[in-house]
């Protein structure tokens, strides 16, 4: 393999990777701030997960699971 595929390769690697810590890093960054919120609202059971997909159209589709067994009164905050 010439030295400029070898470079392109280990760019592709690099790149993947930057995505995939992105990707973690915004997802994690989401449930804690929702699971903020939704605690003003009801007692939350459990994690929270939250889940980014890329649709075909390029559009996120964002799904977001959590439990509560509780609806409180809302909290001024």
């Amino acid at each position: 393999m010439n030295e400029s595929k070898q470079m392109a390769k280990r760019l592709k690697k690099v790149l993947l990777q930057d995505k995939i810590i992105a990707y973690e890093g915004l997802t994690k960054a989401l449930e804690s701030d929702v699971k903020l919120l939704l605690g003003y609202y009801m007692t939350i059971v459990g994690d929270l997960h939250v889940n980014i997909d890329v649709l075909d159209s390029g559009e996120y589709q964002i799904n977001i699971s959590v439990k509560a067994n509780n609806i409180n009164a809302p909290q001024v905050v």
